[in-house]
Order: C-alpha cells, then structure tokens, then sequence
C-alpha cells in the first residue's frame, strides 16, 4: 500500500535551528496539524491551529499538556516507543496509530521529525488521518508485532544502515536502563555502555570486525559476549546477535550474566583446591605449558612436600591436618610474588612454578619457604606444631625442554632432599647428581 506523503512535511527543515518566534511563525503558515513535544515526556510545547482543529480541541489547552490528551494512552505509548532517528529537520518513515480522540477510536498516520529551538532537542508530530485501503488492517498487524516485541525476554533493536536506533523494546530499556534521549546518537551508546576506553575499544572492534564479516557473508553475525554498563552502574555480561534485512539492522542482546557468572563458578571449582583455595594439579599443568610456549629460559620449578605430615595427622587428627595444610599454604604465598604459580598437588605435595628465576632467585626464594615454613610452629586448633618442608627444585635448561621434564627433575631433587635428611633444599644439577648416591636416583 502506498501512503501519501503531506507536501507540508517536505517543509520540515525550516522548523530545525530556529528561535520560538520563528517556530511559531512557520506552524502558523503550514496546512497540516503540527504538535511540538519534548522528546522524553512527550509532554506538549506548542501546537499550530491545524493541530487543534484536527483534534477538536482550543489550541490554548494544549500546551504543556501531555500527548495522551490528543492521542490516548495507548497511542502516546506507541509514540515513545518509536526512536526515529532520520536526519535532524527532515520527517521520517510514517507509522500507523490507532489513537483516541475526543473518546472515539481514529486511526492516523503519523511521521516524527526531530528539531532544535534555541538550543533545546524536541520533537515535531504530523498528524494525518490513514488511507482508508488496507490501513485498519495493517494497523492492527502494527499494534500486535509492537506487543510482541515488548513480550519478548530479551532487548530487540531496529536500526538504520548507520546503526542509528528507530525502535527499541520494553526489555532493552530494562535491560540498559537508558531513555531513548540518553543514546539517541550510536556515539552516546559506545560512551555509556563502555566508560572504560580500552575496553570501548575491544569492544567497537569486536562490533564491527564481526558485523562487517557477517554482511560480507550474507549470513547472521557470529553471537559474542561483552560486558555492558548500565544507567545504574551495574556491568551486565550482553550476549550480541545481529542480522542484516532489507535496510534495517535488527540486534537481540541476552542478558548472561548470570550463566557466565555459574559457568565461572563452576571452572574455578574444578581448578581450585577447595581445602587450600590454591589451584590443583590440572590447572596447574595448563598454566604451566602456557607459560613454557611463549617463556624464555628463565623458569625453576619447585617439588615441596612437608616432613612426616602422616605423624601429624595420627598424632592429632585429619582435622588439625588440614589447618596446617591451609596455614603451610598461606606461608608459601607470602613468600612468592606476583606472577608465580603455586598448585596443590595432592596430600601434602605443592608445587610452584617460578617465572622470570635464574639460579639465584631459585635458591633465595626456596630458602626463603623453607625457612619461613621451620621458623615458626604452626599454631592450629589450640595445638603448637613445629613443621619443616624438603623442597626439590629445577631450572628449566633451554627453551626446548617441556614443564614435564622440568618437573620431573624438581621431583627427583626434592627426593634427593629427603634422603638428605629433609629440611632442606636440593637443586637438580651435575654437581648434586654426582654428590648424591643412593638407590633409585640417577
């Protein structure tokens, strides 16, 4: 169906940019019912006599009145729901209402047109009365997608071909929080929704490197996740789906948050210690081949197992064993920097990986954890307990050799410290290799 285009609209840019008086002078000369509305409330600034006459009422009543006055409810609801954002002083696409006027049921054509008076954005409504063919019809078929856009659990989106945004649902609102003033420009989306720069960055090219690929590809933009900001303050993970149809850009965003959030949850809980709050074996060995793919030399690995920890647990319980597992932890993270990586094993075995270490830092560090597990006697439970660690360490030799293989010469170490008579430190080299001569160590 075609919809007639009233020749006064084409007028609209003489409104844009001007003062009141100017305003009021070009309502004065155009034919069809103009009403002039602040964006966010709608509520009515001013109205030319057409308006009035078109709605049966005195031009004086109108101004600072709401638009339900004119329209109803329902309609004034449609009327803020439309973002358009066709270019300042020139009308946009028309739509259909089915407003309520002086108590009757009236369907109009209506096209939103934005303009500035002395600086303040407001909005220009013209109002037609529909064609007749087809129109009840197709407004009827308006009215029910707009109800189910706004029922649907997620943010839908309509925009333009510059992204800029002519409608948004109930549950985008929701979701951001922002009013339609508020990101009226895409440039405003970007600066609220990512305050962070950097990650403003990352996230406009994640945007438009994956929209760009979709659209070269004819096909839906692969769904990524990103953090958002809301008017509130609260950062919302936002699942991003995109399709190209027609001249419209139509965006779902699902809201994550707490999937991701349970998801993060649940890896932590199968790479963490739960006693020692540490990371175990598993993700100790991902980490650790991460850093050996893209480390230089400068790695050492420690074995550390704490001396006779069986005496402990048959002297005063499985209880006070795992206080002291938690408080040897807790020695052993005060004594290595940030960047290290410190894993429970299993029983009373750890393991650290120390990055960026040469010989000396190994030694210093692994003296330093020694004598900082000895010095003292843990204090668990009411019980004093005296508890001294062997430590078995390797530095990686070049660039080719693999974690196992360093592992397995801290491993050999820490059993050389504990033929030594445990309390102390070995380093796996020549030197101790030699010195050291007892069944199975070779």
């Amino acid at each position: 169906m075609s919809i007639p285009k009233p020749k006064a609209i084409d007028n609209a840019t003489a409104a844009y940019g001007r003062s009141r008086e100017d305003l009021d002078f070009w309502l004065a000369c155009v034919g069809a019912p103009l009403v002039v509305v602040e964006r966010q409330s709608l509520t009515i600034r001013t109205a030319n006599r057409n308006a009035a006459q078109f709605f049966g009422v005195e031009a004086d009543s109108l101004h600072q009145s709401p638009i339900q006055l004119l329209v109803g409810d329902e309609a004034a609801s449609l009327l803020a729901h439309i973002w358009n954002t066709a270019p300042e002083g020139v009308p946009g696409e028309p739509f259909l209402i089915r407003a309520q006027v002086l108590g009757q049921e009236r369907l109009l054509m209506v096209q939103v047109t934005k303009i500035s008076v002395e600086g303040e954005p407001l909005r220009l409504f013209t109002f037609m009365d529909a064609p007749p063919q087809g129109s009840v019809a197709l407004a009827g078929w308006q009215e029910n997608v707009v109800a189910m856009l706004d029922w649907l659990p997620f943010g839908f989106e309509i925009a333009g071909t510059d992204d800029q945004i002519q409608f948004a649902n109930s549950s985008f609102n929701e979701m951001f929080g922002y009013s339609q003033d508020e990101i009226e420009d895409i440039d405003d989306w970007w600066r609220l929704a990512y305050p962070d720069p950097d990650y403003r960055v990352h996230a406009k090219t994640l945007w438009e490197t994956s929209l760009a690929t979709a659209r070269a590809e004819s096909r839906e933009m692969t769904p990524f996740d990103l953090d958002v900001t809301t008017k509130g303050g609260m950062v919302r993970t936002i699942q991003f789906r995109h399709r190209t149809i027609g001249n419209f850009n139509v965006n779902l965003y699902l809201d994550v948050t707490r999937e991701v959030a349970y998801a993060r949850e649940m890896k932590m809980l199968a790479e963490t210690d739960p006693l020692t709050d540490v990371i175990n074996r598993r993700r100790f060995f991902e980490e650790a081949e991460a850093f050996y793919c893209r480390a230089g030399d400068a790695v050492a690995v420690l074995m550390l197992d704490i001396d006779h920890f069986k005496r402990i647990n048959d002297a005063h319980g499985h209880g006070i064993g795992d206080l002291v597992l938690c408080e040897f932890t807790e020695r052993c993270r005060s004594s290595l920097r940030k960047g290290d990586l410190l894993a429970r094993l299993g029983g009373e075995e750890f393991i650290i990986l120390l990055t960026g270490a040469d010989a000396e830092r190994a030694r210093d560090v692994s003296e330093r954890l020694r004598t900082h597990i000895s010095a003292q006697p843990f204090s668990c439970g009411g019980v004093t307990i005296p508890v001294t660690v062997s430590i078995g360490a390797a530095l990686r030799i070049g660039k080719d050799e693999s974690v196992e293989t360093t592992i397995a010469r801290a491993d050999r170490a820490l059993y050389a410290a504990k033929h030594a008579g445990r309390d102390c430190v070995i380093f796996d080299t020549d030197e101790i290799r030699r010195r050291m001569n007892f069944p199975g160590y070779t």
